[in-house]
This record gives structure tokens, sequence and C-alpha cells, in this order.
């Protein structure tokens, strides 16, 4: 669109709201020397500055626009004032000319006075703050070595905070920050020793980890061996115990465990009476044999038979009674000869007689018990 106000447009980018600029002077236009009415085409969100007769600025911030076009404005400039993000890469050098940092810069920069900028006559903002912070960062990197990039970084943040803020003089408002490191040949380098050295770590954790492995193994094997030989002295105690046990056996034995082990009493008391159980079987079973058997002569087993009825007695815990004189024999009248001799009497329980042994049976002692225990 073109206004009888202004001639041809001495300058237009062409950009809109998502260009990325590096000059904020969107248009320049000089203005006719017939002044008519209306308003420059221009943006909303824009500054205009214009320039009069006798090299003078007057700006009108967005939104505000002037109402007519006085006769003593020569021409117009167009300003963004948005907010534009430049990020990139600066090298600087260190105190080897081989080796070079590499700071990795963030700017966001803005327009806040359009009149100073237009009189500075910049055109490629970016350079201009760039440039800026070279020639604050360029002596202090000078005097570090390249792997000490992190006492770099914070001198050049310190300098640079104290210096005059970067863009002032163009009437530009900038936010910075700035990340020193050492180039890309070197940090390869330093990557490769890195690795290097983990491997080596590793390796030496490994060889450790092994040896203390195979330590713990022998430790182990060691004990498992010394527990073997603990069981197998404790086998032979067992042995040497057991052998004087069956050795001895009866109530020796019992009591000799019982003094070691008191807590097997019952168990004790419980053998001892199976013991003396079989005991009594076998001499009811031995007295029955003698009171029966037949085809010996009286006089031959008058003896036994005395011994018999003794244990017999013995077993049930009584004397039989016998009357006086009554089947005495000629051995027996001497047995009662001799116990009168005697200081103190003794009874002697009547032998019964060839004819009555057929006849005659011991009481039978009560069944055992059912469940017995394993004869020792």
């Amino acid at each position: 669109m073109r206004s009888p106000l202004y001639r041809s447009t001495d300058w237009d980018q062409g950009a809109d709201r998502h260009t990325v600029l590096k000059d904020p002077v969107v248009t320049v236009r000089q203005i006719g020397r017939m002044g008519l009415l209306g308003s420059p085409p221009t943006r909303i969100d824009h500054a205009l500055v214009y320039t009069t007769r006798r090299g003078g600025f007057e700006v009108f911030h967005p939104p505000h626009r002037p109402r007519r076009i006085p006769r003593r404005y020569t021409a117009v400039y167009e300003v963004d004032m948005g907010l534009h993000p430049v990020r990139t890469r600066v090298p600087l050098p260190s105190i080897d000319d081989a080796l070079e940092f590499e700071a990795g810069v963030e700017l966001d920069w803005q327009v806040t006075d359009p009149v100073r900028f237009v009189r500075s006559g910049h055109r490629d903002v970016p350079r201009l703050l760039l440039s800026e912070i070279e020639q604050a960062a360029r002596p202090v990197t000078r005097s570090f070595p390249i792997a000490d990039s992190a006492n770099a970084e914070a001198e050049i943040l310190t300098v640079v905070r104290e210096g005059k803020p970067l863009g002032a003089d163009a009437g530009l408002q900038v936010l910075w920050t700035i990340r020193l490191r050492r180039d890309e040949d070197n940090i390869t380098h330093a990557r490769r020793l890195q690795a290097i050295e983990h491997a080596t770590t590793e390796e030496v954790l490994t060889q450790q980890g092994g040896a203390l492995a195979d330590l713990e193994k022998a430790v182990r094997a060691r004990a498992q061996y010394q527990h073997r030989l603990e069981l197998q002295g404790y086998e032979a105690q067992r042995i040497d115990f057991y052998r004087e046990y069956l050795t001895r056996g009866g109530i020796d034995a019992w009591a000799m465990h019982l003094a070691q082990h008191p807590q097997d009493s019952a168990k004790a008391m419980s053998s001892l009476r199976e013991d003396q159980q079989e005991r009594l079987r076998a001499q009811m079973n031995l007295i029955k044999e003698m009171l029966t058997k037949a085809g010996t002569e009286p006089f031959e087993l008058e003896g036994p038979r005395r011994l018999a009825i003794d244990a017999f007695n013995a077993v049930f815990g009584q004397h039989v009674p016998v009357e006086q004189g009554a089947g005495k024999s000629t051995g027996e009248k001497e047995a009662e000869a001799k116990a009168e001799a005697e200081p103190e009497p003794r009874i002697v329980p009547a032998q019964p007689t060839v004819a009555d042994v057929p006849g005659w049976q011991p009481a039978v002692p009560p069944d055992p018990p059912t469940a017995l225990a394993e004869p020792r």
C-alpha cells in the first residue's frame, strides 16, 4: 500500500513476528513534503522514531501513534521492540595458543531505547554483544590452562558482571549467561583417559574381588576341614565311651550313662525293669525244668531242688511253712541238725518227694508288658 504521505521505502526487511532479526530496524521511509493526514503503514507493536529537519529524533512507543505528520519530520524508523534469543559458541584463547576454550553464550536482547539504537547505527546486534563479551573475556582466559575451565568460567562471569552492561550504549537490555568448556579435541582426549582409567579400575577391582573370593573360599575350606577333624575326634570319644559302656554292661553301664546324662533317668529305669523281668522269667523257667525233670535219682536232685525252691521263694518274696517231721528225708534231717547248731536258725523249705514232683507246678508270674524296649 502506498501513501501520498510517504516516499518509497528506503529499507524493508519484510519481517514478521517470528522472523529471526539481527537488526531491529524493520523499515526506513522518508516523508514527503506535502503533509497529508493519515497513519504510517506499520505494526502496532513497533516503535516509530521520526527524524526532524534539524537532526533531532522523536519517538512514539507502541501503541501510541501521531495523529498527523508535521512538516518538520523528514523520515521514520520502524523499530522492533520484541525479545530476541541468541544461542552460539565463541572460541576463547587459553594460556597455550595451540588450545582454545569453547564458550557457550546465551543472549536474550531487546531494544529499550529506540532513539539511542537508531543513533548508534548498528545493524548486527548479536555481533555487537558477542564482541563486547570477547573483549571482556579474552584477557581473562589467556591466564588459564585449558584444563582449568571451571576457574576460567568463574572469572569471566565476575569480570563481565562487574563491567558495563552489554548493549547499554546501543539502547539494548540484555540477559546473558556464559558456559566455558575445553575444546572438542581436549574433551575427546579426556574421555579416552577417563575410559582407560575406568577400565583399569574395573580390572583392579575384579582382581581384588577374585582374590577376596579365593581367600574366602580357602577360609571356608579350612573351617570345613577343621570341622571334620572335630567330628572325627567326637566320634572317637563316642566310640571309647560306648566301648566302655558295652564292656561294663548292666547296672554299672547305666550308672555311668546317668552320671553323664541325667535326663535319661526314666529310660534307664524302664530298661532296668525290663532286665529284671527277663531275669525273673529265666529263673522261673529254670525252676520249672528242675522240678519237673524225670529220669534222675532223688538224691541227685536234692541239692538243685533246694536251690530252685530257694530261688522260687526269693522270687515271690515269701517262705513256704512246713510241718515238723512231715515228709522229711535223711538229707533234710541232717540239714536241720546243722541249722540248729548255727547261732541263727534258718528256715529250710520242704522239698517235695519223687511221687509229688509230676503233679506240682510253680505259680506263673504276671505277663510282661506287650510293648518292650529293645533288649540291651
